[in-house]
């Protein structure tokens, strides 16, 4: 549809252009988005432009990362999106699938201009985007692969091959970025053409609960689809204690995420459940702990910020305390395989952390 300008005379509208007439580069659209990468319509963190893939020499436009450790490979044209350019960005996402944390590190510290320097802090930086997206669990980098193509038009042939691989797992998006001219000033406006959008009426009068397990079998959820066979058994452990030891409300399932137990309606610890870890976040009136004297007491690792992502993944079970509210901290406990939840240590630190629950 054409952009319309309102004016005193009624609407006007804006002729529609394109970059290759306005003799635009694919370099000026790759400035545009390095500078705000949400023109793509998702929040991105670029750690590399021109990035050479080793061996096979080959150069991606874009490389970013996006708040939920996916990397993202960017490739744009200012013409028409042909073809060919599907195959190059597979290519370059078999390619970087392989990449270890160091190498996205080496890649940013490039692209920022900080190699060699000691204060360049790669994960920091990661965790810092992902909390400013509204994301606290900071997660593991590379876990999947998405590919973001944008340019002019997008043909049936290259539109029919993303729907494909979009129904075959494959996280990819095509965008056209329509351009305007007026006067001297030139409007573009990107339309994401794949996937396409759902309306948002489309839940009107449905049922909540449709589509969603964890919403109507929870503990089967949690239990059987999250938790690995040791993981459950920690989490039914620790149920068995909380239920024995406590006058909670819970466990209540029906988070995606994790699993909630309150007191007085307030939600005094959740259990994120994982394959690999119980991530146990308990809230208690503020300096009232410290991460070092968790640590100590039971004999757990302190988790220290200031270690990289690829360094914390392998710490054992691991504890931090962050304030999130003014009278509120939060002690986050990764409890893994060597973690006693039997011991009187801990069952002495549930008894002091309930007594400073935030109620």
């Amino acid at each position: 549809m054409p952009l319309w300008k309102i004016t005193d005379s009624g609407p006007k509208v804006i002729p529609e252009t394109r970059l290759k007439e306005e003799k635009l580069l694919e370099k000026e659209l790759e400035d545009w988005i390095t500078s705000d990468p949400s023109l793509l319509g998702e929040p991105l963190l670029i750690i590399g432009r021109q990035v050479l893939i080793p061996d096979v020499k080959d150069r991606l436009d874009l490389l970013a990362l996006d708040p939920q450790g996916t990397v993202v490979i960017i490739e744009l044209k200012r013409d028409q999106l042909k073809d060919p350019v599907d195959i190059q960005a597979l290519r370059y996402a078999s390619y970087i699938s392989k990449w270890r944390f160091e190498d996205f590190e080496n890649i940013a510290s490039n692209y920022l201009g900080k190699v060699g320097d000691p204060e360049f802090n790669f994960n920091a930086l990661f965790e810092s985007f992902c909390e400013e997206s509204g994301v606290e669990e900071i997660p593991d980098l590379n876990r999947d692969q998405k590919i973001i193509i944008a340019g002019s038009a997008v043909r049936d042939k290259l539109g029919s091959v993303a729907l494909w691989l979009r129904d075959h797992s494959v996280d990819i998006k095509l965008i056209e970025v329509q351009a305007f001219k007026e006067g001297k000033d030139i409007i573009i406006e990107p339309v994401i053409i794949v996937p396409l959008q759902v309306s948002k009426f489309k839940d009107v009068g449905r049922v909540r609960s449709e589509g969603t397990p964890w919403m109507i079998d929870g503990r089967g959820w949690h239990l059987g689809k999250r938790c690995s066979p040791k993981t459950k058994d920690l989490f039914l452990l620790l149920d068995k204690i909380l239920q024995e030891q406590f006058d909670l409300d819970g466990p209540h399932w029906n988070q995606k995420y994790y699993v909630a137990y309150r007191v007085k309606n307030y939600i005094w610890l959740s259990v994120n459940t994982k394959p690999k870890a119980l991530l146990l976040d308990v809230h208690v009136t503020t300096k009232t702990f410290t991460t070092d004297q968790i640590a100590i007491d039971l004999g757990i690792t302190k988790f220290d910020k200031d270690e990289s992502l690829s360094e914390k993944l392998n710490l054992p079970s691991s504890v931090f305390v962050k304030n999130i509210r003014e009278n509120t901290d939060r002690i986050r406990i990764r409890a893994k395989d060597d973690f006693s939840l039997e011991s009187e240590a801990f069952l002495r630190f549930l008894k002091n952390a309930f007594k400073a629950c935030p109620k």
